[in-house]
């Protein structure tokens, strides 16, 4: 993982090119071009792209992670392991390394069915050049679930380039729908059904302790308390994660944003605590977005 694509596997990998526009229009394919290419071992998916810009220049509005892909420069693969076009992961880069990752639901076909509180662990590496940036990603496969016979997963691979505010795909997309929907996805098509991987676990310890004194009252007793739990996913199959939790602490948790609410409607802010993030899209109600 270097960034450099100067492995066999690279040169021999078929190319995804000839990207189309998605924005401002969808007429015709994208000015500067990008180039794709996926291969994999029996632990990882590998994903390079190589995007062509004649300037060096990239917009970047922040280097946390989970970054606001809308308005960033950025890559990103959008993987449906099920083939259902409906459910599957994202993963996306950008020009200074930077990474993204999330879950998809309901196809993809609004805003709201890409979450970015899905976190795990992958590896990306991007080199920069005169006339092109390079970006190359090492995927685990028991970073995110799939069936074990299936050998076809849709697949779209996106390039945003926000400083001449472009957004171009590797399937043609009408410019009225969002160019990751899983409606518009290609076919990522396997020659073998992809590696089985191993039984994963992993296991969050935590411990907190806390002490207090009233000094007034009873200035020589001091109360401790002392709480142990953990949260552990259990990899049953390539499609089934098995989630537990015991006594659970949300202390380490993202905290919601502060809004000042001067309707008197109530807001809703996304779960962000672990436990509750593998399939919530199942528990979302049906309905508009705003009610």
């Amino acid at each position: 993982m270097d960034g450099v694509l100067d492995e066999p596997a690279w040169k021999t990998a078929q190319v995804a090119t000839d990207f189309f526009m998605n924005f401002p229009y969808d007429t015709a394919l994208a000015p500067f071009q990008t180039e794709a290419r996926l291969t994999f071992d029996e632990h990882n998916l590998y994903v390079s792209y190589v995007c062509y810009d004649d300037d060096s220049r990239d917009l970047m509005q922040s280097l946390r992670r989970d970054f606001d892909f809308d308005g960033t420069d950025n890559i990103g693969i959008y993987l449906g392991p099920y083939n259902d076009r409906i459910n599957g992961f994202y993963f996306q880069v950008t020009p200074f390394g930077v990474q993204a990752e999330g879950l998809i639901s309901a196809g993809g076909s609004d805003d709201g069915a890409y979450s970015d509180t899905w976190d795990n662990k992958w590896y990306s590496h991007v080199t920069r050049e005169k006339d092109k940036w390079i970006a190359e990603l090492a995927i685990p496969f028991k970073s995110f679930r799939y069936k074990n016979e299936l050998t076809t997963w849709n697949v779209t691979f996106l390039r945003w380039d926000r400083k001449r505010n472009l957004v171009s795909s590797w399937v043609a997309t009408p410019i009225q729908f969002i160019p990751a929907s899983f409606a518009y996805s290609g076919n990522l098509i396997w020659e073998e059904p992809p590696p089985h991987h191993t039984t994963n676990i992993s296991i969050i310890p935590y411990v907190a302790g806390g002490l207090s004194a009233d000094k007034q009252t009873e200035p020589t007793t001091n109360d401790g308390n002392l709480q142990a739990g953990f949260d552990a996913k259990v990899a049953v199959t390539p499609s089934l994660n098995l989630d537990l939790t015991f006594n659970p602490d949300f202390s380490q948790v993202e905290v919601d944003r502060q809004v000042i609410n001067l309707t008197r409607f109530e807001f809703q802010f996304p779960e962000r605590r672990q436990f509750f993030l593998e399939n919530s899209d199942l528990f979302d109600f049906v309905g508009f977005p705003e009610v």
